[in-house]
C-alpha cells in the first residue's frame, strides 16, 4: 500500500496538535512564516532555525546548449535564489558514519619542468620546415608553429638531421664502373694511392652547433600550458583561436578570442551592443579568403593595422 504524502494540510494538524492552537492559527504562523522568509530572502538572507538559509546570488553569464534543438544559447546574468540545509538539519536527516573518511598516505609527486631543455626533442615544422625545439614534458602536446603559424604536436623522438636527432643517413658512394676485358688499364709507377680519410666526428658536431642556432623553442608558459596531474600522454593544449567581425553599426573591424563566441559585448568605436559570431568574416584579419597569405604580406600588416581587438572579460 502507497503511503500518503505529508502535504501541507498535514503538516498544519500536526503543528495545531503540537502547539495546543486551533488549525486555523497554525494555518496563519505558516503563512506569516512564508511571507518573512520571502522578505527577507531577497534582502540579506534569511535562515529558519534548524532547517536551512535562503540567500540571493548572482549568476555569472554562460553558454548552454538546448538539449531539443542542439543551437548553443547565452544566458545573461541573473540573480538566482539560493537554499542551503543547515549543519543540524544534515545531521539530523542524514547522520555520517564514523568510518567515512579513510586517511591515505601521500603519493610522493615529482614536478615537471616545463622549461628544462637537457632532454630537449628537435623536430621540424611539416608546413614551412622551421626546426623547433621543445623539452621532453611536451611530447604529445598541440600547439603551434612560432615561424608560420601552423598546427603542430610534439613527437616523441627527434628527428633525424635536426639539433638532438641523429645523423641522417649518407648515401651510398657510386661504384666506378669496372675496365672492359678487351681494354687493359695501364700500369702506373710509384707507390699505390691511398683513399681519402674519413671526416671526423668533430665536423659533424660542429654543423649541429652552427644549425642549433637557427632552431626556434617552444616557450609552453607563454602559451598557457600547465603540467597537469594526468600522465604525460593525457595532457594537451589546444591552439589558440582568433575571430574577426565587422561591427554591424560602424562597420569597424573587430577581433576577438573563439572563446566569447555567441557573448554579448560592445563595439570599442561606437558602443553598439553585438554577439560575437562562431565564424569569421570575410574579408577580416582571420577571414577564409585570406588563409593563403603570409604573414609578412603588406596586405595582413594593413587589415592587423584597422583591426581592434577586445579581450575575454575577467568575470566571464
Amino acid at each position: 500500500m502507497k503511503k500518503t504524502s505529508y502535504n501541507k494540510a498535514t503538516l498544519i494538524r500536526e503543528l495545531a496538535f503540537s502547539a495546543g492552537i486551533t488549525q486555523k492559527k497554525a494555518r496563519f504562523v505558516l503563512d506569516a512564516l512564508t511571507h518573512i522568509a520571502y522578505r527577507e530572502a531577497a534582502d540579506d538572507g534569511f535562515s529558519i532555525p534548524g532547517i536551512c538559509r535562503l540567500d540571493v546570488i548572482k549568476r555569472k553569464p554562460r553558454r548552454m546548449k538546448n538539449p531539443q534543438t542542439g543551437e548553443t544559447i547565452l544566458i545573461a546574468e541573473h540573480n538566482a535564489l539560493r537554499v542551503r540545509a543547515l549543519k543540524a538539519a544534515r545531521e539530523a536527516v542524514t547522520p555520517q558514519p564514523e568510518n567515512l573518511v579513510t586517511v591515505l598516505p601521500d603519493e610522493p609527486r615529482v614536478p615537471v619542468e616545463l622549461e628544462d631543455f637537457s632532454n630537449a626533442i628537435s623536430f621540424r615544422c611539416k608546413k614551412c620546415g622551421q626546426e623547433i625545439e621543445a623539452p621532453h614534458a611536451a611530447v604529445g602536446v598541440e600547439a603551434q608553429c612560432p615561424a608560420c603559424g601552423a598546427p603542430i604536436i610534439v613527437p616523441a623522438a627527434s628527428e633525424p638531421g635536426t639539433l638532438h636527432g641523429p645523423a641522417p643517413a649518407a648515401a651510398p658512394a657510386a661504384q666506378p664502373a669496372a675496365p672492359a676485358p678487351s681494354q687493359a688499364a695501364p700500369e702506373l709507377s710509384g707507390p699505390p694511392q691511398q683513399p681519402p680519410p674519413a671526416q671526423p666526428p668533430a665536423a659533424g658536431m660542429a654543423e649541429q652547433k652552427a644549425r642549433g642556432g637557427q632552431t626556434i623553442r617552444i616557450d609552453l608558459a607563454a602559451l598557457g600550458f600547465a603540467a597537469p596531474d594526468e600522465p604525460a600522454g593525457a595532457k594537451t593544449l589546444p591552439p589558440k583561436r582568433m575571430l574577426s567581425f565587422f561591427c554591424k553599426n560602424c562597420r569597424q573591424e573587430i577581433e576577438a578570442p573563439a572563446d566569447m563566441a555567441g557573448t554579448s559585448s560592445e563595439c570599442p568605436s561606437c558602443g553598439v551592443s553585438f554577439e560575437v559570431p562562431f565564424f569569421s568574416d570575410p574579408g577580416t584579419l582571420h577571414g577564409s579568403d585570406l588563409d593563403t597569405k603570409k604573414p609578412g604580406d603588406a596586405d595582413l600588416k594593413d587589415i592587423r593595422a584597422r583591426t581592434i581587438r577586445i579581450e575575454v572579460p575577467d568575470d566571464f
